[in-house]
């Protein structure tokens, strides 16, 4: 069965529609709503491939909640990515981080490092550094610019 919280946080990040998912995975409105309502036993397996396959992740990730979603986690993420209020709530980091924003970017690899926004965000994590450093500490931007350096080194090879 799918995690409808994780199933929603996708779908919001993308800004899609419940209509809009249900038209991209091919299946009808009402399916969809079902899902959403955990009624999403009857989830054929052929639609949590489309599903997987439209929203650019694994099935194994549908199925499981994010961890943002484990008890304590999204007030610790809160603290972390939120401290000074850059943006209003995790959602609109979120947002902000599928549209590409630099300030959300460079917060996201500040917290947790390049290699872990990496594995989550994808290789936008490296092609877009020479737009987001800027938004990051100068000190943990020093040490960012040595391992692009590093990676840009390793890709031209």
């Amino acid at each position: 069965m799918i995690d409808v919280r994780t199933l929603e946080a996708f779908r919001k990040a993308r800004g899609w529609t419940q209509a809009e998912l249900a038209r991209r995975v091919g299946v009808s409105r009402q399916a969809v709503c079902l899902w959403f309502r955990g009624e999403g036993a009857n989830l054929q397996s052929r639609h949590l491939v489309r599903l997987s396959r439209v929203l650019g992740v694994p099935v194994e990730v549908l199925v499981r909640p994010l961890p943002c979603f484990e008890p304590g986690t999204r007030e610790q993420m809160r603290a972390t990515l939120l401290w000074d209020r850059l943006f209003p709530d995790l959602d609109d980091l979120a947002l902000a981080l599928s549209a590409g924003d630099p300030r959300a970017l460079g917060r996201f690899v500040e917290v947790h490092g390049v290699f872990a926004a990496e594995a989550t965000l994808g290789s936008c994590v490296w092609t877009e550094f020479p737009n987001y450093k800027r938004h990051i500490h100068p000190a943990r931007r020093l040490e960012l610019e040595t391992l692009w350096a590093w990676h840009e080194s390793r890709t031209a090879a």
